[in-house]
């Protein structure tokens, strides 16, 4: 082998090490800074990662309905569903406020149509001149957006501004703020002292 290309050869690698090195930190691109692929339980590579994903549900006047982000997603092969770390979705009202859906983990299936909610899952809508105050904690929750229909098995507590219900298992159309507890069902109305003022 003629001893020039062989020099070639071996410098070639070397040198476009260095001018990657030399224009990432020219860039202030660092390493920490760049998400990569994760790895699920099953030790499966994700084949799509987006970092601050958010799907979008239009109503019939062609307003947003609904929004769902997080700030990852990602797909592993083999999957149906992708799975969301801190999802937020959010159900836009024509008259007071927002209702705000927030959990520690999601799995989207491929269209956004229904989304499974787990960890210190909460629903939130704040006072409003339309809407009192409302509160549902639970530790999973199933969510259809483009219905607006939520269902859980797990435990539910419900915080409004004068009480609070407890109860295990709940059918919810969100549309109308109405929450069905199926079992083991307590309340308790709130004096003006404990009433929360958020």
């Amino acid at each position: 082998m003629d001893k020039k290309l062989f020099i070639f050869l071996i410098s070639f690698p070397i040198i476009s090490i260095l001018i990657t090195w030399s224009v990432l930190k020219t860039t202030g691109v660092s390493h920490s800074n760049i998400d990569f692929p994760k790895q699920n339980n099953q030790k499966k590579v994700a084949d799509t990662f987006v970092n601050n994903a958010y799907i979008i549900n239009y109503g019939e006047t062609g307003k947003p309905k609904s929004k769902v982000v997080g700030e990852k997603l990602f797909h592993y092969p083999g999957k149906e569903d992708s799975e969301i770390t801190s999802p937020r979705i959010t159900f836009f009202r024509e008259e007071g406020s927002p209702v705000l859906i927030s959990a520690e983990q999601g799995w989207s299936n491929h269209d956004g149509s229904r989304i499974i909610l787990k960890g210190n899952t909460i629903i939130t809508r704040k006072r409003s001149e339309y809407n009192q105050y409302s509160q549902l904690k639970t530790p999973e929750l199933t969510i259809w957006p483009d219905k607006e229909y939520a269902e859980s098995d797990e435990k539910i507590k419900i915080t409004t501004d004068t009480s609070v219900v407890t109860g295990v298992g709940m059918r919810a159309y969100l549309d109308v703020e109405h929450y069905i507890l199926l079992h083991n069902v307590k309340g308790k109305h709130l004096s003006k002292t404990e009433q929360i003022k958020p």
